[in-house]
């Protein structure tokens, strides 16, 4: 499973962490990035994200693709919750996915999405943890 945590840049969201587990929920990969161009919107309350956290961080988003890319074939099956959103923050396209906005669709329809909290509430019986933002590693597992 895969989960990112992006920020608002100048030039819009840009990845600012990524974390991949496996079935087992084992931490494959899990890195701070440090986006392209200056961060005017850390969005700490949902990405868990700090101007602290990333002080001194130097991977970028071309290191986390070469990581990626060693980790994804194109028969590996990548599970998330929107994943498009994480997709497009890491600037890749992956023709196997499952994703559990899709798979489990809001009772009002398209472009309502459930929470990733509402549905491992309901189908898993889990709290999830929100007080500090979204951790990627939480929600990948």
């Amino acid at each position: 499973a895969i989960d990112c945590e992006m920020c608002q840049t100048e030039e819009g969201k840009e990845l600012t962490r990524i974390s991949v587990v496996d079935e087992a929920g084992a931490v494959l990969l899990d890195m701070l990035v440090q986006p392209e161009t200056p961060i005017i919107d850390y969005k700490t309350e949902f990405s868990g994200i700090t101007a602290e956290l990333l002080k001194g961080v130097t991977t970028t988003l071309a290191d986390v693709q070469e990581k990626l890319m060693g980790l994804v074939t194109c028969e590996t099956i990548l599970v998330g919750h929107s994943l498009e959103n994480d997709l497009k923050a890491c600037k890749i396209i992956h023709g196997k996915v499952v994703d559990t906005s899709v798979l489990y669709p809001h009772l009002k329809g398209h472009p309502y999405k459930n929470a990733l909290k509402f549905l491992v509430g309901r189908h898993l019986r889990r709290e999830m943890d929100r007080q500090a933002g979204h951790c990627s590693i939480d929600d990948a597992t």
